[in-house]
This record gives structure tokens, C-alpha cells and sequence, in this order.
């Protein structure tokens, strides 16, 4: 069940862009008006919401173990995410600030910061990055200057939108966007130089007046190695009251780094 909560930050793709020093300087031409536009237009389909809850169907493969759990699930958005198994056995609570973590099957919790986490997974995590990807948003904020990066519209494939994020990072990501809501339907982010990559992929629901995820399938690879990480949300209701109940029980061991 750890992998389960613990996958809130690996959903990031693990986040693998690093927002360390650059590496090397960009050489590629200003981003096109084009290419501006869909941006524009994606921007403006961010679904608009103040508060969400559902219920998760959440899958984890890795080749060798396979697991599957159904979560509650709320959202304060830009807020709060909340996560809670069954009978509140384990919780997961993240906030820009920190991110705090239980499981009473194998009386653990953590309680830290999203610079713990990080550590912990060696990948950089973010709850903005988190929460772009659990609504179908870009990952990334998009360059606005050229010392930023550059956007660039790749060839159309069964008539989506391809853009190309580039910038001082070795990261590169890509988004594939629906003709018709703009909305994500693939993202890719991959190291380059190495063989890390990871695929998220899409499908939406109709909530009230706005497109939000049903499913959310991703895909992270290295060499030979690959992790399935599959997410379907149902039972949507937006802008109720809600709350956020969280206490770590006593008792429990704190996770720390080794």
C-alpha cells in the first residue's frame, strides 16, 4: 500500500524535470504564433473549480508486484490534495508546503516538506506539477521569453496538436492536444541522454460544464524496466463543502532517509 501512496509523487512522472542550473543554452527559433495560440487555448480550458471529490480505482504494476486499491479522493484547488484508503487505514495529505503520509498496515507515517520527498524518491516533486497532472492540465508552466525556452508545433498526428517543450534543462516534453477541447490526451517527458522516459495518457468525462480525467494511464521506463501506475475517477461532485480530516496516530514509526 506504500507504492499506492507514494505514487501522489511519482504521478509527476516522478517529475523528472530538473530545475537545477542549465546544462547547455538553447539554440532553436522563437516560439511561432501558431504554436502560441494552442497554448492559449489549452490555457484557457484549465478546468475552473473550487473544490473536487470523487472516488479513485488506483492500479500499480512494475512486472513484479501488482496492486489495486479504491481511494477517496478531494481537492481544494491549489489547495489541498487528499487521499484516503478504506476506513482511513492510510492517508495522504499534500499542500504546497508539505506533504504528510500514514499507513496503519505497516504503522508508518512521514510528515515533510516537498524537498523530503524529493529526496526520497531522488526525483523533484511539486504540488502544482501534482496537480496539473491529476486534472489534465501541462505539466510545466510554459516559456513566455526565449531565456526561458521555446515552444514548438510539431507535425499533426490524427489531427492533435504536437507541441514541443525546449529549454536550458535536459529534459524534453511533449503534449498532444485534443482538436476540440485543447485538452492533454498525451504527455511525454524524457531525459535526454539516458533512456528514462514516461508516458501519461488520457481519456475525460463531462462534469457539469467542464472536461475533468476519467482515466489517467502512466507509463515510466528506464532501459528495460517499466512501472504502470493507472488511475480512473468516478463519482465526481465540484464546489461542495468540504473537509480535509488528517491526524498522524500515535504510535506510528516516522519514515526518514537512509
Amino acid at each position: 500500500m506504500k507504492r499506492l501512496f507514494l505514487l501522489f509523487a511519482v504521478l509527476v512522472f516522478a517529475s523528472c524535470k530538473t530545475k537545477q542550473a542549465a546544462v547547455t543554452s538553447v539554440n532553436a527559433a522563437p516560439t511561432d504564433k501558431q504554436a502560441q495560440e494552442i497554448v492559449n487555448h489549452h490555457l484557457a480550458s484549465f478546468p475552473a473549480f473550487k473544490t473536487l471529490s470523487g472516488n479513485l480505482q488506483v492500479t500499480f504494476d512494475d512486472g513484479k508486484n501488482q496492486q489495486s486499491l479504491p481511494l477517496s479522493f478531494r481537492m481544494e484547488k491549489d489547495k489541498v490534495i487528499w487521499i484516503s484508503a478504506p476506513l482511513g487505514i492510510a492517508k495522504m495529505m499534500a499542500t504546497p508546503e508539505k506533504v504528510q503520509y500514514y499507513n496503519r498496515l505497516d504503522s508508518t507515517f512521514f510528515d515533510g516538506d516537498f524537498s523530503y520527498l524529493s529526496t526520497l524518491l531522488g526525483v523533484e516533486v511539486g504540488f502544482n506539477e501534482l496537480q496539473n497532472l491529476l486534472l489534465g492540465n501541462a505539466l510545466y508552466p510554459f516559456p513566455s521569453t526565449p531565456q526561458q525556452g521555446y515552444i514548438h508545433l510539431l507535425p499533426e498526428s490524427n489531427q492533435r496538436y504536437n507541441l514541443k517543450i525546449e529549454d536550458s534543462t535536459p529534459i524534453e516534453v511533449r503534449y498532444s492536444l485534443l482538436p476540440d477541447s485543447y485538452r492533454v490526451e498525451t504527455t511525454e517527458v524524457r531525459h535526454i541522454g539516458s533512456s528514462q522516459k514516461a508516458v501519461a495518457t488520457y481519456t475525460y468525462q463531462q462534469v457539469q460544464d467542464i472536461l475533468l480525467p476519467l482515466t489517467l494511464l502512466i507509463t515510466a521506463s528506464q532501459g528495460d524496466d517499466s512501472t504502470q501506475i493507472g488511475m480512473e475517477l468516478k463519482g465526481v461532485s465540484l464546489d461542495k463543502d468540504l473537509s480535509f480530516p488528517f491526524k498522524i496516530p500515535s504510535g506510528l514509526k516516522e519514515i526518514t532517509l537512509k
